[in-house]
């Protein structure tokens, strides 16, 4: 445990907290996590993950401008379920994404565990940016890339941040429950 996984661990917490409540704070808080993890990633040569904190860093800044633009008013963005088709293409999106990342890792690289890397970051990414659209489903991703990150940090002997993936796990539930609640009130309204 390194004083930068503390940092990563405790903003990265308190980002999913605020997100749970739909608070947009959540996208400034996670831009510190974010930059801690990104040095932690490149610490331990998990570099799928640590490119991808750069894209968060990213969709933490368009997803703090979109949701403090367009708030839950009348006009502004809602949460939503992708349709069956959107479900589609993100399932056939996320191996394919992953395939390519795991190749260019285990070929350019010398990262640790390249296709779980791969995999998880690729999971992450495209949660992140349901988030940002406030699509319901992002949950169900970071469902499954919590589940994979708690193994993998595990692994990596980063124990503090295995234990907050699984407090990750469970807000991500809670995310899910109350977000599908908000979507049949907000459904029942219109």
């Amino acid at each position: 445990m390194s004083p930068i996984e503390i940092i990563a661990v405790v903003f990265s917490l308190a980002c999913i907290w605020l997100a749970v409540k739909k608070h947009p704070l959540n996208w400034p808080v996670g831009l510190i996590g974010v930059a801690a993890y990104m040095v932690l990633f490149w610490q331990v040569k998990l570099y799928a993950d640590m490119l991808l904190q750069v894209v968060f860093m990213a969709q933490g800044i368009y997803g703090w401008y979109n949701w403090l633009k367009r708030n839950d008013s009348e006009t502004g963005i809602r949460v939503s379920y992708l349709n069956n088709r959107q479900r589609l293409a993100y399932a056939a999106l996320i191996p394919l994404i992953a395939f390519v990342w795991s190749y260019l890792l285990v070929h350019y690289t010398d990262a640790s565990t390249p296709y779980v890397d791969a995999f998880v970051a690729t999971l992450s990414l495209l949660a992140n940016w349901l988030m940002a659209k406030k699509k319901t489903d992002n949950w169900a991703l970071w469902i499954l890339a919590d589940i994979i990150y708690v193994g993998l940090f595990w692994y990596k002997e980063l124990y503090l941040s295995s234990g907050i993936y699984v407090i990750f796990l469970i807000l991500a539930s809670k995310g899910l429950i109350d977000w599908n609640k908000k979507s049949a009130i907000e459904k029942a309204s219109s």
